[in-house]
């Protein structure tokens, strides 16, 4: 045998074990089910599969090139007319996936606008509406190992005022103002729906909604300051939402003049929509295929199962009523902290910096700061949580993205005192600094409780019936005086 011929079996015994291997080794499907990530083939994530779709043809040509007789090389005047046309044609391809790229990005439709690119707040499209009905159900095909129907398709209309904010209805005056992020605004719900509209019908009050979705307490704090004292509202409506606004990465983003400063890889890439159209192609083509995998799997609840980390969800409440609630992992993994490792992060001193601002601004003004509390939906559940799913499984769902967890007594005991931490930290900030505390956290316990679907089941918002809940309990337990 010659060495060449030696050379080519060895190059072909690699590419076959390399390709084997990425083939045969499957992703950690529970930890990508519990970050709720796609899954494709049943098997992959979607950046292995990306990685399998890419190398594969690459290594496959590499093996045919191993076994294809060599041509001697052509005349010169051949090869410089061969390498053109190689150049020519990669040329053409880079062009037009470029032409492709922008004319996807001319013909999207602008959802927000910033004014002025040294303040951080933003709105809508002044005096513009969108339409559609929100499906409840997971985002990609292989999901839960326990499925459930989620809340009914809920039609929503969003009707955008001239200043850019969520606001179906005109006064020249108003009472009382909203800040807030999407729980605020009213995520896939209709304009009647959202806990504002609702709370101004049954108080009697002129109330404009300057709630944004995407919004945490920078924005809050500018959107006051540029469109909401110069309603002169009686009163400020602060709601803050758990779930996203009390991020350290909020608060460690690299910002010039206030807003966030976003590297040329940001915009001509990650926010590629032809890079976003080639991802949703593969998660629809791939997503369904082996997405019944486990599913019936009688064994899934036990712990040797690799399922079994998430096995629970979503989680039913009351049992039997077919209300089904899903988070991603990192929703408990925020509550898994301590009363000094919460007040001495970033996102809690910037927070309550940022509240003795608005509620200085708020006094200044003869403005009224009312503090509400928005739980997320673990907070909520945690009580039947413990109560219903054995503490090995809660602990073996958060070990997806923690490690070095105590044992399953002791780390219930921790995750129950997490949840309560940074609601007692805002409560007792509000009530050293005269500011008005509401927390509704035992309002949508007890609904959830009662029957009332109040999250939706597979997306983290409130439904129509949890907008409801909240409005009835805001009409009753907010106080204002009238001197």
């Amino acid at each position: 045998m010659n060495k060449d011929k030696m050379i080519r079996i060895a190059v072909t015994g690699v590419i076959v074990m390399v390709l084997a291997l990425m083939w045969g080794l499957e992703s950690d499907i529970a930890y990508n089910v519990a970050q709720q990530r796609p899954i494709l083939l049943g098997r992959y994530t979607l950046e292995k599969t990306l990685a399998l779709l890419i190398a594969t043809p690459i290594l496959l040509c590499v093996l045919i090139g191993q076994w294809t007789d060599r041509k001697k090389p052509a005349d010169p005047k051949a090869k410089r007319l061969a390498a053109f046309k190689q150049i020519s044609l990669t040329v053409s391809i880079i062009l037009g996936i470029v032409i492709a790229d922008v004319a996807l990005r001319l013909s999207q439709r602008q959802h927000y606008v910033a004014d002025d690119d040294q303040q951080p707040s933003y709105h809508r499209v002044p005096n513009s509406v969108y339409e559609g009905v929100f499906h409840d159900r997971p985002e990609f095909a292989f999901s839960y190992p326990n499925p459930v129907e989620g809340y009914p398709p809920t039609p929503f209309v969003l009707t955008v005022d001239e200043r850019g904010f969520r606001n179906p209805e005109r006064h020249e005056q108003y009472d009382w103002i909203v800040l807030g992020d999407s729980f605020a605004e009213g995520s896939k719900v209709s304009d009647d729906q959202v806990w504002t509209a609702r709370l101004a019908e049954r108080r009697g009050v002129r109330l404009y909604n300057l709630g944004m979705s995407g919004g945490n307490p920078v924005t809050y704090l500018d959107t006051l300051k540029r469109f909401g004292l110069e309603l002169r509202p009686k009163a400020v409506l602060y709601l803050l939402y758990e779930g996203n606004d009390l991020r350290n990465s909020i608060f460690r983003r690299q910002r010039v003049n206030g807003r966030e400063r976003l590297s040329i890889w940001d915009v001509a890439f990650k926010a590629s929509p032809l890079r976003q159209v080639l991802k949703d192609s593969l998660i629809r083509t791939l997503g369904p295929v082996g997405r019944k995998r486990f599913y019936n799997d009688s064994s899934i609840h036990a712990p040797s199962h690799r399922m079994y980390p998430v096995a629970w969800l979503p989680f039913e409440i009351p049992e039997g009523s077919g209300n089904g609630y899903a988070f991603e992992v990192k929703r408990l993994e925020q509550h898994y902290v301590t009363d000094e490792g919460f007040r001495g992060s970033l996102a809690c001193i910037e927070s309550l910096r940022l509240l003795e601002e608005t509620r200085r601004m708020c006094e200044e003004n003869g403005a009224v700061l009312i503090f509400i509390y928005a739980p997320d939906r673990p907070h909520v559940l945690i009580e039947d949580m413990l109560e219903r799913v054995d503490a090995g499984q809660l602990r073996a769902f958060l070990s997806t993205r923690i490690s070095d967890l105590p044992e399953p007594k002791e780390f219930a005991a921790k995750i129950k005192e997490g949840t309560q931490v940074r609601e007692r930290v805002f409560r007792q900030y509000c009530d050293e600094n005269g500011i008005a505390f509401i927390s509704l956290t035992e309002q949508l316990r007890r609904q959830t409780r009662n029957g009332v679907q109040t999250y939706y089941s597979f997306d983290q918002h409130w439904t129509p019936d949890g907008h409801e809940a909240v409005a009835n309990y805001l009409s009753e337990t907010i106080v204002i005086s009238e001197d």
